[in-house]
């Protein structure tokens, strides 16, 4: 971590398709222990960016830095080992495997690769996310809630500083929502691990995050507290619309 306490930072990220700009000149500072919402419409470059930031996609331009060392386009492996970890979208959960089984993989090739704690390291992860009782289950027979959860725990497994949240809350119910919400405050409260979260549940992303970034179109429209977003011009015209008479 660099000595202002800076973890993660993009400066000036462009990533271009083609013709198509998908992110247009994008800078975000995050810090330690930071709980930080991404939102935005449809296609504004969510997913990008964190395939960006993980080097699924190396960037057209611009530079990505993680505890100071230069990361940009270095291979996915080496990012997971030099401390970030993520979910996905689209659940990615070996199904064939039993959740231990699936949580042991980040455990053993996250964080440097810690063979000898790795059990110990993923009993803990699935303790933080209430999924010990289903130690044993393939993740096949688990519920969608569940392995949302799971893929949370082969995460924290792999012991990140930083962990990319994507729309953990897709295609769950109110009680299942709040579970989420628990989950993610519990593993910032006793782990320290700072989170970047996109989110469609915007409500959700206000009363837990400190701070909110904006995309639109592949652009930083917005990056500050609930409050000052939610009463941004241009979000309120690109993605919130306008609070009921």
């Amino acid at each position: 971590m660099q000595a202002d306490g800076t973890l993660l930072r993009l400066d000036a990220v462009r990533k271009r398709f083609g013709g198509l700009v998908v992110l247009n000149n994008i800078d975000i500072v995050v810090g330690a222990n930071e709980l930080i919402g991404l939102i935005g419409p449809n296609g504004a470059g969510k997913s990008t960016l964190f395939n960006v930031i993980t080097a699924i996609y190396a960037p057209t331009e611009g530079r990505v830095s993680f505890r100071g060392q230069d990361i940009t386009g270095i291979a996915p492996h080496r990012i997971s080992r030099l401390g970030i970890a993520r979910t996905f979208q689209l659940v990615r959960t070996f199904l064939t495997m039993t959740a231990f089984e699936n949580v042991m993989v980040g455990a053993v090739y996250g964080g440097g690769g810690r063979v000898k704690h790795a059990t110990e390291a993923a009993n803990a992860a699935l303790e933080l996310v209430d999924l010990t009782a289903r130690r044993d289950m393939r993740t096949a027979h688990m519920t969608l809630s569940d392995r949302r959860m799971l893929e949370i725990a082969r995460a924290i497994a792999s012991d990140p500083a930083l962990l990319l949240l994507d729309e953990p809350m897709a295609g769950l119910n109110p009680t299942e929502i709040q579970r989420m919400v628990d989950v993610i405050r519990r593993v910032r409260a006793e782990r320290g691990i700072s989170m970047l979260w996109v989110e469609h549940k915007v409500d959700a992303i206000m009363k837990v995050c400190s701070r909110v970034i904006v995309l639109d179109h592949g652009e930083k429209i917005a990056d500050g507290t609930p409050r000052e977003v939610t009463q941004n011009r241009k979000v309120i015209e690109a993605y919130l619309g306008e609070p009921a008479a």
